[in-house]
């Protein structure tokens, strides 16, 4: 602990869940306002490459709240009723440090009321009912001004493109609850200590449920279609063919009309939460707290959306994988760090477990050993300093690596390589992984990736299994995989 909690900043980590970089005005989106969300870029540094190590929720919020990769976390793929491994967690850490910490929204833990070190959570578990759970908090906010029984009237999965107005009036939404919920925690600080808030939107990850007054702002826009790479026909992952079964997509993926509505819904959700991360920036000013608060703004995961034909999370492309990580200093910190503000950095391959190393470094308090990432404070300095030069990435049978400018991708059950370079593709339609000029930056990744496996003990290096060599044997699936899956409660 290097300093007195007297002059530390105070810190909101906003989460938003499914969102991907991309769809950010700050990042360059035609059509999504993001006004809010674009000036916390514009007072910061917004890492416009940064990468979801494990894109599902349940894996990549460990990740953020403990700085360690999956694999030292146990959590290799998306597994509900696993606790927590034992070892300093971020809220934790920052409790014991003097800091008030508070949570509001979406944790996704097990046990669901398990609080992993902060002081109190106001909690959303979008009808998750797991051991026990009879009603979380939000449930409860909604029964007790007779709402309940209207929630899931809309008839969405959890996990289910379509759109549907919200059956609830606005304020009654999970989007405004929760930064309700973050602003009467600022209104009843302790006013002599710093605080950690921690602000977890549930949106805009399905159903995709706007409020209608939201939906409004988009019902004439016109959305960029879905991009198609043109490696598709021949480097197809299984994967695709199976979410497309389960997603019933033969029967609407000739409907522009359904995919344009999807997506302006999904367009709605995200400036629902711009709006309230607006009046929640406003009563940290009011307060007088704004200019002492490290505000860093990300995602679990994105959303593919349709591209090149593939569906939600789970995998590195673009979509799924490129998550918003904005880090905007507070103004001491800044000024005597000679911290830079509207910086794009798109070299740097930032990913979700340095941000809790990041916000530590930030706030004067010693990492824990157990942490893997690291402190992108650095970076946000007209000095700048030296990050990782890889980021690797790995979830159930999908694997991946990235510097930043090129990135790899290695679907072991297909045995299918990509490479693509974002600087000259960003969409990610171009394969290189074929182009004899590019062998040698493939084989460069790929060994970096191998001692990755190898040092983390990864199931696939257990068996010697190398890549993109073994053909591995096709896991058998139903003809007939689950559809418009889950209405309730699961994720």
């Amino acid at each position: 602990m290097r300093n007195s909690t007297v002059d530390r900043p105070n810190v909101l980590l906003i989460c938003c869940d499914h969102l991907r970089a991309d769809w950010l005005g700050c990042n360059g989106h035609p059509v999504v306002m993001t006004p809010q969300i674009d000036v916390i870029a514009r007072e910061g540094v917004n890492f416009q490459r940064a990468f979801s190590e494990a894109p599902v929720c349940i894996p990549a919020r460990r990740i953020l709240m403990t700085g360690m990769g999956n694999h030292a976390l146990n959590m290799l793929s998306y597994k509900e009723g696993q606790p927590f491994i034992e070892g300093p967690k971020l809220a934790e850490v920052m409790t014991r440090a003097g800091y008030q910490t508070f949570a509001a929204g979406k944790l996704h833990v097990y046990p669901q009321r398990a609080r992993i070190g902060f002081e109190d959570v106001q909690l959303n578990e979008e009808g998750r009912k797991l051991d026990g759970l009879i009603k979380d908090d939000y449930e409860a906010f909604l029964d007790e001004h007779g709402y309940g029984h209207l929630a899931w009237t809309h008839g969405v999965g959890q996990n289910q493109y379509g759109l549907r107005m919200s059956p609830l009036p606005e304020r009654f939404t999970t989007t405004h609850w929760t930064a309700q919920k973050a602003m009467e925690f600022i209104e009843r600080r302790d006013p002599t200590r710093p605080f950690f808030l921690y602000v977890s939107f549930d949106k805009p990850h399905q159903p995709i449920t706007p409020p209608l007054e939201y939906y409004e702002l988009y019902r004439s826009a016109v959305m960029p279609e879905p991009v198609c790479g043109d490696w598709v026909n021949t480097k197809r992952p299984s994967r695709f063919d199976n979410l497309a079964v389960r997603n019933n997509y033969d029967l609407w993926q000739n409907h522009p009309f359904m995919t344009q509505q999807i997506l302006r819904g999904f367009a709605a959700l995200i400036t629902h939460i711009d709006s309230m991360i607006g009046v929640l920036l406003g009563t940290l000013r009011e307060h007088g707290l704004l200019h002492n608060t490290l505000i860093i703004f990300t995602s679990d995961h994105g959303d593919n959306l349709f591209d090149h034909g593939d569906f939600y999370k789970s995998d590195y492309f673009r979509g799924s994988a490129n998550i918003p990580f904005l880090v905007r200093p507070p103004k001491a910190w800044g000024e005597g760090h000679g911290a830079v503000r509207d910086r794009i950095d798109t070299a740097a391959p930032v990913a979700l477990m340095d941000i809790m190393p990041t916000i530590l470094d930030i706030c004067g308090i010693d990492v824990p050993p157990t942490v893997e990432g690291r402190s992108v404070a650095p970076l946000l300095t007209r000095r700048r300093g030296e990050f990782r030069r890889f980021t690797c990435g790995y979830l159930a049978h999908n694997f991946a690596i990235t510097d930043g400018r090129f990135k790899y991708m290695w679907f072991a059950q297909d045995q299918l390589e990509l490479l693509f370079d974002l600087d000259a593709d960003p969409n990610e339609c171009c394969d290189l992984a074929d182009d004899p000029a590019y062998l040698e930056q493939k084989e460069l990744m790929k060994e970096h990736l191998t001692a990755w496996m190898v040092k983390n003990n990864n199931p696939y290096a257990q068996q010697g299994i190398v890549i993109g060599k073994e053909k591995l044997k096709p896991t058998s699936t139903s003809p007939f995989p689950r559809t418009g899956y889950n209405n309730r409660g699961r994720h």
